[in-house]
């Protein structure tokens, strides 16, 4: 579907009916990446609508002329605005589409029910403290299955080699790296403080972060953990970028206990004052 925005048509989906729930993937690739992780744990859990949405430059929306973060977060909030207007609604992003929640919460913290931060982008590349490449389960007869090109590219996002690691890569990782038009940011951060020590959001939250992700790393959070007084902060061994798939059933089990959080505050009637 598309939903058309005053300088932008944004590619979306949205996908069974409920409450909903937006997801904000990360660059380059399109929605594809957070579907194959969020869709198998919404297979056994009604009552949720999905929207998955491909970002300016990624899967069919095109890239616009845009330069900045503060264009695609603008995007972002005209896009909810559009298809959710006035509504609550619960906010996942993962990788760069995590520096994209965290921003959304920022502006508009009483319309987002909840928040997860899948391997969350905090900071300047330059800025992170990220953890040495390395490899936790080798498998190089799998490896080779891949071209070096790609096999490259899967080293340095999963530390897991397996062969249900590697077709998920090749069929959703590659075919979304190869849609759409790209982006050339000329800056990366926002022009303003998301992290002001004034600040909090107050309600259920999730970061997930891979202790071997050399890609985002996961020192960072802890740093920001003060903003978010209802959170729960997992860093998870044997896990890089990949994580949702690296580590699968610990990645589900702490997804359903952050949806029933969410359930359980937004059931809770508000005290008379």
């Amino acid at each position: 579907m598309k939903c058309e925005l005053a300088n932008l048509s944004v590619h979306y989906e949205v996908l069974g009916e409920g409450k909903p729930i937006v997801m904000i993937s990360g660059v380059p690739s399109d929605h594809q990446i957070i579907m194959s992780w969020m869709e198998p744990i919404f297979a056994s859990r009604p009552g949720w609508q999905r929207i998955y949405f491909d970002l300016p430059g990624t899967g069919l929306t095109p890239a616009a002329g845009i330069t900045t973060i503060d264009q695609i977060l603008d995007v972002v909030c005209e896009f909810i605005a559009r298809i959710l207007p006035s509504q609550n609604f619960t906010l996942l992003g993962l990788s760069a589409g995590g520096y994209l929640a965290r921003g959304f919460v920022y502006l508009k913290p009483e319309q987002v029910n909840g928040l997860c931060l899948l391997v969350p982008w905090l900071s300047e590349h330059e800025n992170r403290e990220l953890p040495a490449p390395t490899i936790i389960a080798p498998d190089p007869e799998i490896m080779k299955q891949l071209s070096a090109d790609d096999a490259q590219k899967f080293e340095g996002l999963s530390v897991v080699q397996n062969q249900k690691i590697v077709n998920w890569y090749r069929d959703v990782v590659v075919a979304a790296r190869h849609k759409g038009a790209g982006l050339a940011l000329e800056r990366y951060l926002f022009s303003f403080n998301m992290d002001d020590p004034s600040t909090s959001f107050d309600k259920p939250a999730l970061l997930l972060l891979g202790r071997q992700d050399s890609h985002v790393g996961y020192a960072d959070a802890i740093d920001i953990l003060e903003h978010y007084p209802r959170a729960t902060l997992a860093v998870l061994d044997r896990a890089g970028h990949a994580l949702g798939v690296e580590q699968e059933g610990l990645f589900r089990a702490l997804i359903n206990e952050w949806l029933d959080r969410v359930e359980e505050n937004n059931s809770v009637a508000p005290l008379e004052k």
